[in-house]
């Protein structure tokens, strides 16, 4: 099967030239030719996906296309931290999808990727992009693990539900309606979903009601108020009973602006960084969690780089606790 993927940049990987002070990017190999044969020595392999046209298409702001340039140079600057849990991963970097003629096309190229990755038994980060990358990559888990009916559960950490009407055009807004409706084998369990971090007044009450009428879980930011952990530990449970695996997906603009002043849809309230580092650690740790993507980040919008080391962060901390997961130890 050919992949639309253009390998990696040296220049995403950071190093000091140092033993005694090593990055990820000394540790994250890159992965230039015999793309196939090296994901099947990988425990995880990152995937960017540049495209912003689906944000576009919904009335946002270009700029997300070069998230996963800048989501990498952040999170390869950082050390492998203490202790041996990095040092234990086999991680890979793929390189980008290539982007289609139309979004359509590059969809199709994202699930196949994220297909061929999971049928090697490899953990597959999706680094975005618009959000609605994520419909490509749940086909692509439901394919490559070959799901059926009702056996996926997911969650949405984000400050909107994403259920907008799909009319044939794709943007950042459908990708859960799309989930819920089209999926392969109907595979997304509405009763195993959750909608994680929800902010009211940025949502249709129209969308509300839908979601509700399919029996999805909904956890909204004032429902969460200062438990945040609690309530994931418990989307996770939910999103985990009767299913045989679970997509995550991490919209950054759940978290408040003053944190992720780069999200495309930015606003004042969300999540702290070190509540949403948690959550991505508990998620790391959590075995039935077999694919992870972040939405949303625009480096255009950023300052000072914030938000793409809170995505770095984020990734550290699922890193982490993957490498806790007890077929790894």
């Amino acid at each position: 099967m050919e992949l639309f993927i253009s390998p990696p940049l040296s220049e995403w990987f950071y190093s000091r030239n140092d033993p005694s002070d090593p990055r990820l990017g000394d540790l994250i190999k890159p992965v230039e030719k015999d793309l196939q044969e090296e994901i099947k020595k990988a425990h995880i392999a990152i995937l960017g996906f540049p495209e912003d046209r689906g944000i576009i298409a919904n009335g946002g702001k270009a700029g997300a296309s070069l998230g996963p340039e800048y989501i990498r140079k952040a999170f390869y600057k950082l050390t492998p931290g203490f202790g041996n849990a990095f040092m234990s991963l086999s991680i890979i970097d793929l390189g980008n999808i290539i982007p289609g003629q139309t979004l359509e096309e590059s969809h199709t190229r994202l699930k196949e990727a994220v297909k061929v990755v999971v049928e090697n038994g490899v953990f597959p980060i999706v680094l975005g992009g618009g959000h609605d990358l994520s419909f490509a990559g749940f086909c692509g888990l439901v394919e490559g693990l070959q799901l059926g009916e009702k056996a996926l559960g997911g969650i949405n950490v984000d400050c909107h539900l994403d259920v907008r009407e799909y009319h044939d055009k794709i943007t950042s807004g459908t990708p859960f309606r799309r989930a819920l409706e089209e999926l392969p084998n109907r595979a997304l369990n509405p009763r195993a979903f959750v909608e994680f971090g929800i902010q009211e007044p940025y949502n249709s009450p129209y969308h509300y009601e839908w979601i509700k009428k399919q029996h999805v879980t909904v956890m909204t930011l004032n429902n969460i108020g200062n438990r945040p952990i609690e309530f994931f530990l418990e989307a996770c449970r939910i999103a985990s009973e009767g299913t045989r695996a679970v997509a995550l997906s991490i919209d950054i603009d759940s978290a408040r602006n003053h944190e992720a002043p780069g999200a495309s849809a930015s606003n004042p309230r969300g999540f702290k960084a070190p509540e949403l580092e948690r959550i991505a650690y508990i998620a790391g740790r959590t075995g039935k969690i077999r694919y992870l993507d972040i939405a949303e980040m625009s480096p255009p919008l950023d300052q000072g780089g914030r938000t793409a080391s809170l995505c770095a962060g984020i990734l550290f901390w699922f890193c982490k606790g993957f490498s806790e997961r007890a077929y790894l130890t």
